[in-house]
C-alpha cells in the first residue's frame, strides 16, 4: 500500500534561515509640534477633570479607553494617522494590497501622563492584534538617568539568553522615542515603561487595534 505521507522536499544546498522574527514599525511625523501642542492641552484638561483607569501604570494618570473617540480636531487628525499606519502594516504581508485585507478595523486608545518616578509594569495588550504608542511630550529627562521613561520590549524567546557560539541574540530593545513618534508592535509582545526621571510631563497615547471578520 502506498504511503499517504507527503514526500520530504529535497534539500540541495545548506540553507540558514532566521525564524521567530517580530515585526515592529517606528515612524515619526514630520513637523509634529503644532499637533502635539493641541494634544497636550486636551490631555492635561481631561486629567484635570478627574477620572482615570489603573491598568499597568504605577503612579501617573491614564484616561479611559475612549480617548480616540474624541471629536477635538487634533484627536481626529491623530486617529487618521493611526488608521493609515495600521492599514499599511496589515497590507504588508500581501504586497501592500489593502484590498486583500478582509475585515473591519477596530481601534481604541487612551492617554497617559507620567511624572517623576512614574512607570508602567510589564504587560501585553491581550485581545488585540496590533498595539502601539504615540509620543506627545517626553518631558525634561534628567541626563543623569539614561534611559529615563524609555519603553523596553521583552524577548518572547524565554531561553534566548543562552547564546550559541558565534550567534548573539542581542539585548532586548530599549527605545527612547522623540515627540511625534509612533511605535507599532504585535499586541502579544510584552513590554514595560521605565521610571521617568526628570521634570515636566511625559505624555503619550497608547492604542489597540483589531480586525473584525
Amino acid at each position: 500500500m502506498a504511503s499517504s505521507k507527503e514526500p520530504m522536499p529535497e534539500v540541495r544546498e545548506p540553507a540558514l534561515e532566521w525564524v521567530f522574527a517580530v515585526p515592529m514599525l517606528r515612524w515619526r511625523l514630520p513637523d509634529p509640534d503644532a499637533l502635539n501642542d493641541d494634544l497636550r492641552a486636551v490631555i492635561l484638561a481631561r486629567e484635570a477633570r478627574g477620572g482615570e483607569a489603573r491598568v499597568s501604570n504605577v503612579g501617573g494618570w491614564q484616561s479611559q479607553t475612549d480617548f480616540l473617540d474624541s471629536t477635538e480636531p487634533c484627536v481626529v487628525t491623530l486617529r487618521g494617522h493611526l488608521v493609515s499606519l495600521i492599514k499599511s502594516v496589515l497590507a504588508s504581508p500581501v504586497d501592500g494590497d489593502l484590498s486583500r485585507v478582509e475585515g473591519e478595523l477596530g481601534l481604541s486608545g487612551w492617554a497617559n501622563v507620567n511624572r517623576a518616578g512614574d512607570f508602567n509594569r510589564v504587560h501585553d495588550h491581550a485581545g488585540s492584534h496590533w498595539s502601539g504608542v504615540y509620543y506627545v511630550d517626553i518631558g525634561r529627562p534628567d541626563p543623569a538617568w539614561d534611559p529615563s521613561g524609555a519603553i523596553e520590549f521583552l524577548d518572547p524567546r524565554p531561553s534566548a539568553d543562552m547564546p550559541i557560539p558565534g550567534y548573539r541574540a542581542g539585548p532586548p530593545p530599549i527605545m527612547t522615542p522623540l515627540p511625534g513618534e509612533f511605535i507599532l508592535f504585535p499586541s502579544w509582545l510584552q513590554h514595560y515603561v521605565m521610571p521617568f526621571r526628570g521634570s515636566g510631563e511625559r505624555i503619550s497615547i497608547a492604542f489597540n487595534s483589531k480586525v473584525w471578520n
